[in-house]
């Protein structure tokens, strides 16, 4: 006799015991973009970064396993998929990952630096 434990994953989950690609390099930023499905028309924050995706908070929710148009800044459209949404939040996979050089300067200009424990004792309230 034996037993089993059967587990449905979200669609697009990798399986158990495995990383997601998104996980790898992920920075946290504050940086202005434009999303839509026919040229990046709709305005947009970006809140996290890696080589492989984004996190987009949007003006319109986003349907999961779309194809939209993600602009950077100062960059082209590219092609992204929507892995996941959640109301004004979804989580983008690029078509073609950014260049590590790309994702170097975006991350310089737009990265979040938390306050440094020095400075937070001059905070008030």
């Amino acid at each position: 006799m034996f037993s089993a434990e059967i587990v449905r994953l979200p669609e697009g989950a990798p399986p158990r015991g495995r990383r997601s690609v998104r996980d790898a390099g992920r920075i946290t930023v504050a940086m202005p973009g434009r999303v839509g499905d026919q040229g990046a028309r709709s305005l947009c924050r970006i809140s996290d970064l890696s080589t492989s995706g984004a996190r987009l908070k949007t003006f319109e929710p986003l349907v999961p396993n779309s194809v939209v148009m993600v602009r950077l800044p100062n960059q082209p459209p590219r092609r992204a998929r929507v892995v996941w949404a959640d109301e004004y939040t979804a989580g983008c996979a690029f078509e073609t990952p950014i260049e590590q050089a790309l994702f170097d300067a975006l991350v310089a200009i737009y990265g979040f630096t938390p306050a440094l424990p020095e400075i937070a004792m001059f905070r008030m309230g």
